[in-house]
């Protein structure tokens, strides 16, 4: 074998190992959503939203979007609960996380604070706090809902928006 086939053959296999190298930084790096850690702050984990509607109704969140949605009329009101689980489902697993394993903030230390805000406020407001809150059907429409889970400034869980419609009175 002359030197110049050697020489191709060394590079070949330079090229497939660096080609491996970085096929497995990219699995490394994508990882599996289920397994990623949400910050664990004095106990309380947040990993998926549930909103209870006054109705019986619930809305959930599912790693990167939504599974329900409050329905509100326009001139309207629901009550809706905060609650939360600290377990997220598999990305296949489209069911509600099992009711025991809900948690509301009503006994978390005063620091924890949830922030609900309403894309357009000219369909829809929220009145609330950290465990419950109303959301007031301004006029007919569509719009989003954005939740955030906080301790103090940092953080803890923001969930993808929600879109939501408020109907039209009958």
């Amino acid at each position: 074998m002359t030197n110049t086939g050697l020489g191709r053959r060394v590079a070949r296999t330079l090229t497939r190992l660096v080609q491996l190298g970085v096929l497995a930084a990219i699995v490394t790096a994508c990882g599996d959503k289920e397994g990623a850690t949400a910050p664990e702050v004095d106990g309380v984990t947040v990993r998926e939203i549930i909103l209870r509607s006054s109705d019986g109704s619930v809305a959930f969140s599912h790693i990167d979007h939504w599974h329900g949605s409050p329905v509100v009329r326009a001139n309207g009101t629901v009550g809706i609960s905060l609650l939360f689980t600290a377990i997220r489902p598999a990305p296949d697993d489209h069911d509600a996380p099992a009711v025991e394993t809900w948690f509301s903030l009503a006994d978390a230390p005063a620091e924890y604070n949830v922030r609900v805000v309403v894309e357009d406020t000219t369909i829809a407001r929220w009145t609330g706090d950290r465990v419950s809150g109303t959301l007031h059907g301004l006029r007919e429409g569509a719009s989003r809902l954005s939740v955030v889970v906080r301790r103090g400034t940092t953080t803890l869980y923001e969930a993808p928006p929600l879109n939501f419609r408020v109907q039209a009175v009958q």
